[in-house]
């Protein structure tokens, strides 16, 4: 006889930061990289830590980049594209991929994305309502997908914590009564 052997508590568990700097490839519009000049573009290889710090708030609390949570959004439509390779530690390039995943849509697209608000200005209107007083990530992010396939529905879900939404956070200063 055979066994058929079912667990849904299997997971992969490693470490989120695994030592020194990695270095992986992500695609980006040419049109945008023939723009750059020659410090730029060696800088933008090292960017993305400085952009997750800048942006993660704003990006996990705003509303979905993509509506179908089946399908992935990559950055069709943009032109030719070019491969550039990235140094980047194994936390930040998770954190990339957690918000990529949650909006449904590509790392790659959601690099660009975050270089786009960027450009345009958004962090020097944000970062000191969003980060003022409190650590630029919040303490603990998780990423849920739910396939119901009795219902026939796809959820993603991005929960963090502290949410200003809902919880008190742990760094809200208590007013005495003088």
């Amino acid at each position: 006889m055979e066994i058929l052997s079912l667990d849904s508590e299997r997971k992969i568990e490693s470490a989120l930061i695994e030592g020194g700097i990695g270095i992986d490839s992500i695609l980006i519009p040419l049109s945008y990289w023939n723009d750059l000049d020659l410090v730029e573009r060696k800088l933008l290889s090292k960017k993305l830590p400085y952009l997750l710090r800048r942006y993660t708030k704003y990006v996990a609390s705003m509303k979905r980049l993509y509506w179908r949570a089946g399908k992935i959004k990559y950055n069709w439509g943009v032109g030719k594209m070019k491969k550039m390779s990235i140094r980047v530690n194994t936390g930040a390039w998770a954190m990339l991929g957690a918000l990529a995943a949650a909006h449904g849509v590509s790392r790659c697209f959601m690099f660009n994305y975050l270089l786009w608000l960027d450009d345009i200005g958004v962090g020097d209107s944000i970062v000191e309502t969003v980060n003022l007083g409190v650590p630029r990530f919040h303490g603990v992010y998780r990423m849920i997908w739910t396939l119901n396939l009795q219902e026939n529905r796809i959820i993603r879900e991005f929960n963090f914590d502290p949410n200003p939404m809902t919880d008190q956070s742990p760094y809200h200063l208590h007013r005495h009564p003088t």
